[in-house]
């Protein structure tokens, strides 16, 4: 295994920001402790605790946490603290330049943390993992701890697809990149917009309408970003009804609808995103989809 994808297991040193909403000091503090048990060192950015409205303190400090985390050559990963929002507020403080200079870290988080893990794996700064955060760790219920261990050794993750999950047939495989719907529709037409164009892309979204999920789905057909792309994969999609509008549609609907037109496969329910015992996805691994099979292997 090369030095830039070795695995990152106990023993080694993670450091922990907060680059979005601030924490709750209990769960933050549980989440150290279970890090800990896991085997890890921790280290904790200054500005973990800190609190500016919403967020963990102001851009200025959230951004200088990380330049000073990856400015250690002893830190091995990068744990996310929370998500929530704030993350893409950093990117253009953040020294993307001077970091693709280094060795790719492991970054870990979900949700708002997109902004990050997928800019900084697009650049070549770090090897994105799409999973808990660190506030999630000490309910054991809240993510798949083994799906956690393997992903973060390198191993090989098989996913099971029901036959109802499967909205549009074919085999193909690709580079996996993708992360929560909403951020990467917030990055389309921006200097870090997400490049879709001969990968397998995965999105996910918590509490959004399914007519939010039209119109953001919209965009991205407009924008172009779905052109090329090899299959789609869709992790929780958890709406919420508006009561003052007409009932809505199925999402089930609207994705054949968007994803017919393009001959891909596309298939939804992967066990990852806002969901209890979420499994974690490697950015970056090969994904290799297969509806006749229904199965989906993540391979490093």
């Amino acid at each position: 295994m090369s030095t830039a994808n070795r695995p990152l297991g106990p023993g080694a040193t993670v450091g922990v920001v907060a680059p979005g909403f601030a924490v709750k000091r209990s769960e933050f503090r549980s989440g150290l402790k279970a890090l800990q048990k896991m085997g890890f060192q921790t280290r904790v950015g200054e500005s973990a605790l800190s609190r500016q409205g919403y967020l963990a303190g102001s851009d200025e400090a959230r951004a200088d946490d990380l330049i000073a985390m990856m400015g250690q050559p002893d830190i091995d990963a990068i744990w996310f603290a929370r998500g929530g929002y704030g993350a893409a507020r950093l990117l253009d403080r953040l020294p993307w330049s001077r970091w693709r200079r280094r060795r790719p870290r492991p970054w870990i988080g979900y949700s708002d943390n997109t902004a990050l893990l997928a800019v900084g794996r697009q650049r070549g700064v770090c090897r994105a993992f799409y999973g808990p955060v660190v506030t999630e760790l000490h309910d054991s219920s809240s993510f798949h701890a083994g799906s956690l261990r393997e992903a973060l050794a390198g191993r090989r993750q098989d996913f099971a697809v029901e036959p109802r999950n499967v909205l549009c047939r074919g085999r193909a495989s690709g580079t996996l990149v993708g992360g929560n719907l909403s951020v990467l529709t917030y990055l389309l037409g921006t200097p870090y917009q997400l490049r879709t164009k001969g990968h397998v892309l995965f999105l996910e979204d918590f509490g959004e309408s399914c007519y939010h999920i039209d119109r953001m789905l919209t965009q991205w057909r407009q924008a172009g970003a779905f052109e090329g792309v090899r299959a789609v994969l869709f992790g929780t999609l958890k709406t919420t009804p508006r009561t003052h509008f007409p009932p809505d549609r199925k999402v089930k609907d609207v994705l054949r609808e968007t994803f017919d037109p393009l001959g891909i496969p596309v298939c939804r329910g992967l066990p990852v995103g806002h969901l209890g015992k979420k499994r974690t996805l490697p950015f970056g691994a090969t994904a290799t989809v297969d509806t006749r099979a229904r199965r989906v292997v993540i391979t490093p």
